[in-house]
């Protein structure tokens, strides 16, 4: 084993024992310290995280000290990065910090309500309780999250497909027979000259094509990425037909999961409202978490309050909520409500990808079509005269 090998494979030995605040990679080698960089830039996935509050709610169930747990799982995780976390919020723990203060060091990583729901699990003395509803709860989640994402995949990769293959057409056949139908001297169809005219732009103005698409793209990335960007951003893809549905359900199953373990975790109501406010997903329902919270810190229902909005809260959601609140049990309501939400967001999806599909084939069919008709009725209509 060569001289950096032996210093790689050390450095990967090294993450159970790495805290960070307290190691300094700066006395590193080179090549440990490139090593280094790259873990400490890694994303840590939500199914890694599920993992890791599910086998720590099992240890403390199972009556194993809170710091014991983190150093075991600590050496358990495959991932380079969450092994040097959890090893620094076990240092803190030994240390005498709370877990959840050690949490609040990697934003990146831990939710503002997942590290809620660790404080109050600490505050009441059922932490392993709370995990194994924040396991859950971020499971779902999660789930959730991948069968949106997955109903889009197909018809954002079917009009890839046709951009690419139309691209191919443009810039390589259409130029071909362009030249021959010149030659040819003979008298084409308007549509057969549109499309040459249009492949001649492409050919001739490429370049000019490709620097205003990604100059458009990073001005239109640049405005999402603003308040009011997103807002309108937002705003508009609440009215879009269809897929206003799937985001308005899926908004709403994020709202009650969050309420229902956070208000069971002995949270209170206002802090509550304002950490699930930052775990929404779309601008709109963001916004209208500040009016929520402002309404209940002086002393008005959640109830009353989303009523204000029934563009964002349908009437059933009001009603439950009002329910809740007026028995006392709000957070088993929102628990219920969260269940049903979830399968409506999957009725949504299969509704909006039934319907989306033969829209994509109709794109997908009128544009094959199009090329056909320009293109090959002049070639057949050459042939039959050369007959």
């Amino acid at each position: 084993m060569t001289m950096q090998d032996s210093t790689l494979q050390k450095a990967s030995e090294k993450e159970t024992t790495v805290v960070y605040g307290v190691y300094d990679s700066t006395s590193q080698p080179f090549a440990v310290r490139v090593n280094d960089f790259f873990i400490d830039r890694q994303s840590v996935s939500i199914e890694e995280k599920s993992y890791f509050f599910h086998l720590l709610a099992v240890m403390l169930d199972a009556g194993i000290p809170v710091m014991k747990a983190l150093k075991i799982l600590s050496k358990k995780t495959g991932h380079p990065r969450f092994a040097r976390i959890i090893n620094t919020i076990a240092y803190d723990v030994e240390r005498g910090k709370r877990a959840s203060q050690s949490m609040t060091k990697f934003p990146d990583v831990f939710k503002a309500s997942e590290v809620g729901i660790v404080r109050s699990g600490e505050a009441i003395g059922n932490l392993s309780g709370l995990l194994f509803r924040l396991a859950d709860q971020t499971q779902r989640a999660h789930e959730l999250f991948l069968k949106v994402r997955g109903a889009l995949i197909y018809p954002v990769t079917v009009l890839i497909a046709l951009f690419v293959s139309g691209g191919i057409v443009v810039s390589v056949v259409i130029p071909k027979l362009d030249q021959f139908f010149t030659q040819s001297n003979y008298e084409l169809p308007k549509l057969t000259l549109f499309v040459l005219a249009v492949g001649r732009f492409f050919v001739e103005f490429t370049w000019l094509l490709l620097i205003s698409i990604i100059l458009l793209g990073l001005i239109l990335s640049l405005y999402a990425n603003t308040a009011a960007g997103r807002r309108r951003v937002d705003g508009y893809l609440l009215r879009v037909p269809w897929l206003n549905k799937v985001i308005r359900k899926y908004n709403l199953a994020q709202f009650v999961q969050l309420i229902s373990i956070l208000l069971d975790s002995g949270v209170p109501i206002h802090e509550a409202i304002d950490i699930t406010g930052g775990a929404l997903s779309n601008a709109l329902y963001k916004d209208f978490m500040h009016i929520l919270k402002h309404d209940v810190e002086r002393g008005g229902k959640i109830a009353e309050s989303l009523s204000k909005a029934p563009y964002l809260f349908p009437e059933t959601v009001v009603a439950m909520i009002a329910v809740g609140e007026n028995s006392g049990q709000l957070g088993l309501i929102a628990d219920k409500l969260a269940k049903h939400y979830e399968r409506e967001v999957q009725y949504a999806l299969e509704n909006f990808t039934s319907i989306l599909e033969p829209i994509v084939i109709v794109i997908v069919g009128l544009a094959v079509g199009i090329l056909a008709v320009a293109l090959l009725a002049p070639i057949f209509s050459l042939s039959t005269l050369v007959i």
